[in-house]
């Protein structure tokens, strides 16, 4: 059962606020994503204000953290699970801005433009990341747990990935310390932006109990 599917007919007012809320912080956070990784990545030139687009993802956090002690103070009783899974999810997309804000913060430690084949294996990484996105948009806001399913196995995934290139970065002869660097923290702060929306997807798919445990089923089987 999906996330939004304990209602039939017209939802309260709790859940079209919170479709609106997380899906705006998702939107902001994959665009403040997708401008970090290409100014630290491909070397292109940053012209998305990320302060400002983080600065939106924490407003929609605190309007929708309001809304959800009105809804507990008004009804404690109902929806109980619905908003401790959305005040969960709330904090594991806000958390994406910051990481955004760091990726940044690591191109600006860069002293040579980021080229080579180390490079791309983070390239491929980032763009496998960004199709994570829109398997959390999926889903929250259009409550596909396949789409939630399918998130958290790629996460798995990813972490084995990072694992393996860190690995191989550090028996890497003819890099720099500097290139070192960079190129493990982005590693590392792509990993944690991947691990934060497979937590979101974790309230969609598993239990309220079982949030941000690694999935025990496999692509294709339902969860129990």
């Amino acid at each position: 059962m999906g996330l939004f599917d304990f209602w039939q007919g017209e939802a309260p007012p709790l859940v079209k606020q919170a479709s609106e809320d997380v899906q705006d912080m998702l939107e902001h956070g994959h665009h403040m994503f997708s401008a970090s990784t290409a100014f630290v990545l491909d070397n292109e030139i940053l012209d998305v204000d990320l302060s400002a687009l983080d600065e939106k993802i924490n407003e929609s956090e605190q309007h929708l953290r309001r809304s959800v002690l009105e809804h507990l103070t008004i009804d404690p009783q109902r929806e109980l699970v619905f908003s401790l899974k959305l005040l969960s999810i709330v904090h594991e997309a806000e958390r994406i801005g910051d990481l955004a804000k760091s990726l940044e913060k690591t191109g600006r430690l860069a002293k040579k433009p980021r080229m080579g084949e180390l490079v791309q294996p983070l390239r491929d990484m980032r763009d496998r990341i960004l199709r994570m996105f829109d398997y959390a948009r999926e889903g929250f806001v259009e409550s596909e747990e396949d789409a939630a399913r399918t998130l958290m196995i790629e996460h798995e995934q990813m972490k084995d990935d990072v694992t393996e290139y860190l690995n191989n970065l550090s028996d890497r002869d003819g890099i720099t310390p500097n290139e070192a660097i960079v190129y493990a923290m982005s590693a590392r702060l792509m990993s944690r932006v991947s691990s934060h929306l497979s937590n979101i997807a974790s309230a969609v798919a598993s239990p309220f109990d079982q949030i941000r445990r690694a999935p025990t089923w496999k692509e294709g089987e339902k969860s129990a």
